[in-house]
């Protein structure tokens, strides 16, 4: 899994991700779900952040573990995740003082937490929830194709 904390997500350009969300928005207007469908590969090999506290050398201190921020939308828990630091503002500061932001692929992403409801930038024209049967779906498919590349790569050495 590729990660990266971030100590100053105020460091990373403004138009990160711009392109994603203006399709994430024609998607969400498309009643017929084919705009997402075209869009979720894309998405799953996308960057994306994350809120939680994220001790300092991940994988060798804690063996990937780490406490992602849950949040009760619609009456249950969902994990954030972002397109863009700028959406974090949405997050109430009090929560967020004490809160690193990682930046990973969407794909590691639901990998890791397959299974689990998950909504992209919550309270935000850029949102849309992956119910726990989406994200491990994805997570599948996503792991199914990157072992596909993985292979050809492999053949080709």
């Amino acid at each position: 899994m590729s990660d990266e904390i971030l100590q100053k997500p105020a460091e990373i350009p403004e138009d990160f991700n711009r392109e994603l969300e203006e399709k994430i928005l024609k998607a969400n207007e498309d009643k017929t779900l084919v705009k997402w469908n075209k869009l979720l590969p894309e998405l799953m090999t996308s960057e994306i952040f994350l809120a939680g506290v994220f001790p300092s050398g991940l994988h060798e201190e804690t063996g990937g573990q780490a406490n992602l921020l849950i949040l009760q939308h619609e009456g249950r828990n969902v994990i954030p995740f972002f397109t863009n630091p700028e959406r974090l503002s949405v997050l109430p500061e009090e929560q967020t003082r004490h809160l690193n932001v990682i930046k990973m692929r969407t794909g590691d992403f639901f990998y890791s937490v397959k299974g689990l409801t998950a909504v992209l930038n919550p309270s935000s024209k850029y949102s849309r929830t992956f119910s726990g049967f989406d994200t491990k779906v994805l997570a599948l498919e996503f792991e199914q194709k990157i072992s596909k590349e993985t292979k050809l790569d492999n053949k080709e050495e």
